[in-house]
């Protein structure tokens, strides 16, 4: 499948593409479909959308990201949030969702105060970012819920992707203070 890579910052995002990304969530995520219907991220807006697109233009995968000084174990790290990952089931299991995770790497690398990728995810899910790289840590989350307006400590699987540093710097085992919302 032939596809162009495309980053847009939010600020850029024209009323068409949002809906567009609005409509592949929905096809990726339908049990949340009433909540993909008005927003094409949760938690913090993203900064940028990473999204992959079909020769016609409609968008077959798509993710938010950020960027964010993190606080782990004390230290500040510099941190791009990912979130709202998504292929649209039709382009399921054909590398597809590697290739946005590889696109991914390649502009973090372009961002030279960016550490680490930063992601939590679903147990069942996890192989799929170790395959695009990312590595589990064993570091919980301490961030804001946006749905309760309360602090939470998130210990479901934290994976991160090491870009200006190398992984024996991550701070393992320390919680990562994401100091607002995650993406």
């Amino acid at each position: 499948m032939i596809l162009n890579a495309h980053v847009t910052p939010r600020a850029n995002l024209t009323p068409d593409l949002e809906a567009q990304l609005r409509t592949l969530l929905i096809a990726a995520y339908p049990p949340f479909a009433d909540f993909w219907a008005g927003t094409s991220y949760w938690g913090s807006e993203p900064e940028w959308h990473l999204w992959l697109a079909d020769p016609a233009g409609v968008p077959v995968a798509q993710l938010g990201c950020g960027r964010r000084v993190a606080e782990v174990g004390g230290r500040e790290v510099t941190l791009v949030g990912v979130g709202a990952v998504a292929t649209h089931p039709s382009a399921q299991r054909q590398g597809v969702g590697r290739r946005l995770l590889r696109e991914l790497h390649a502009f973090l690398l372009t961002r030279p105060d960016v550490h680490f990728a930063f992601l939590q995810c679903r147990e069942e899910v996890v192989p799929f970012y170790e395959s695009g790289g990312f590595v589990r840590v064993p570091s919980p989350a301490q961030y804001l819920d946006p749905d309760e307006g309360e602090w939470v400590m998130d210990t479901g699987p934290t994976l991160i992707l090491p870009v200006h540093a190398a992984l024996a710097e991550w701070p393992a085992g320390e919680t990562v203070n994401l100091r607002g919302t995650p993406w």
